[in-house]
């Protein structure tokens, strides 16, 4: 327990404070190579974004423990696929800039730095004592600590890569914004092509 501790906190170290590190030294951390690392960085993040928004859904009623249930799942989801897909559109850019190939080491950083979630759930509750609930503000919520995941992993990008601030903040913005719009444009062109077969067919 005590080296995992240890771990943990040098694992934290390295995505927060000093990225820099991160390709180098990682490799030096037993728990952050092992899968579980990831998974559990994951879990927790995905019940802390669903437990999160249930405190910010009041009145509680029994709906609610399904809300938990169902919204813990699609969260995981999320937090499982959403990096790697962000992982590859980054990895595009950065090749197009003739760097060295590091997709290993970077889904690996965004896959860890998913961790920053994990500050929803306790945010939640301050807004919820201060008088703030409704879907809005877990919304709003999210949206912060998602822009504040992007400054992280486009740190993590620079250093990685060696590339500008410009061009690392460009790229992973850039990412984010094609891995969230992608799957609705993909959701809006199947269900416009099924109105259209249906009104063609009548």
């Amino acid at each position: 327990m005590k080296d995992f501790f240890f771990d943990l906190v040098d694992l934290l170290e390295l995505i927060f404070v000093d990225p820099v590190r991160y390709a180098a030294e990682v490799v030096e951390i037993p728990f952050a190579n092992r899968p579980i690392s990831n998974w559990l960085f994951s879990i927790f993040a995905a019940l802390s974004l669903s437990t999160g928004m249930g405190i910010l859904s009041a009145p509680y009623t029994f709906s609610t423990v399904s809300f938990l249930f169902f919204g813990f799942i699609a969260n995981l989801i999320m937090m499982r696929y959403f990096p790697f897909f962000l992982t590859l559109v980054m990895d595009y850019y950065v090749r197009k800039k003739g760097r060295t190939q590091k997709t290993n080491y970077l889904l690996l950083f965004v896959r860890h730095s998913v961790v920053l979630f994990l500050l929803f759930a306790p945010i939640s509750i301050i807004l919820r004592a201060l008088g703030l609930s409704g879907v809005g503000s877990g919304f709003f919520l999210l949206t912060i600590l998602t822009i504040l995941y992007a400054l992280v992993v486009a740190r993590g990008l620079k250093f990685m890569y060696e590339l500008k601030d410009k061009d690392s903040f460009r790229f992973t913005f850039t990412a984010l914004v094609v891995t969230i719009i992608f799957p609705f444009l993909m959701n809006l062109y199947t269900a416009s092509n099924i109105l259209q077969s249906l009104s063609g067919g009548n």
